[in-house]
């Protein structure tokens, strides 16, 4: 489903991402954690070429881009077929703040696909019925809670039919009460069978959900597992530094 070769980001001098080998299988839900400035981020944003990587290979689905290129009309093409194969849910909820929620969740559909305002408008009715605000359609950001917010953003990147789904640290902007709604959402999906890398230090979400946890320091993977080895049995030091720090706080 996602094949990481050899992918390396420099900033400057400074290489964020020192020569990352991945893959992603179908249906696994893969979550990335480490400390700050780790690359985690910059790893995800990388994926749909938010962020150029200096060096490596990006593959989705069928569709490969190689980093370094020379910009083109080909090369555009290739990466907006990478974009439609990924959903993408930010901190920032990013909404439309002078659309309805229903409205946010049409908009690609319509403008990226082509599609019928009707159709757009019943797929969207379905999505906010999914992550629980069938009868939030009409109101407008400002109306909802940051929980609330989320969770249209989530079914907005839904509503372009991603193969995968990416989410970068989708709960970190929220009051502790509304995580929990959020992260219901991103189980039940989980649950349905898409595939999805995570961005969070919720260690709780990735002790029940995540296949595969991978604990990134330095611009490298230190070391990745199932959660319960990596939870339960880290044999990295410095993973064994981290999640006791993470257990203090």
């Amino acid at each position: 489903m996602i094949q990481l070769t050899n992918l390396k980001k420099k900033f400057g001098t400074n290489e964020v991402l020192q020569g990352i080998d991945l893959t992603v299988n179908k249906s696994e839900v893969v979550v990335l954690m480490g400390p700050s400035g780790s690359g985690k981020s910059t790893l995800l944003r990388c994926l749909t070429f938010l962020e150029e990587p200096t060096e490596g290979v990006i593959q989705i689905g069928q569709q490969e881009v190689a980093a370094g290129e020379k910009t083109s009309r080909k090369r555009k093409n290739e990466i907006k077929e990478l974009r439609k194969r990924t959903g993408f849910v930010f901190q920032q909820f990013n909404l439309f703040p002078h659309k309805t929620a229903i409205e946010n969740v049409m908009e690609g559909p319509i403008v990226v696909q082509g599609v019928e305002r009707e159709e757009a408008r019943k797929l969207a009715k379905s999505l906010l019925e999914k992550v629980g605000l069938g009868e939030r359609c009409d109101h407008y950001p400002s109306q909802l809670s940051g929980g609330q917010q989320q969770r249209v953003a989530i079914a907005r990147a839904l509503s372009m039919k991603p193969m995968v789904m990416l989410y970068d640290e989708p709960t970190s902007a929220l009051d502790p009460e509304l995580v929990r709604e959020v992260l219901q959402v991103m189980k039940d999906l989980a649950q349905e069978g898409m595939t999805m890398v995570v961005v969070t230090h919720e260690m709780n979400f990735a002790k029940e959900v995540a296949d595969r946890v991978i604990f990134m320091d330095g611009g490298v993977i230190v070391e990745e597992g199932t959660s319960e080895e990596i939870f339960n049995c880290p044999k990295e030091e410095r993973t064994k530094r981290f999640l006791m720090r993470v257990k203090e706080e």
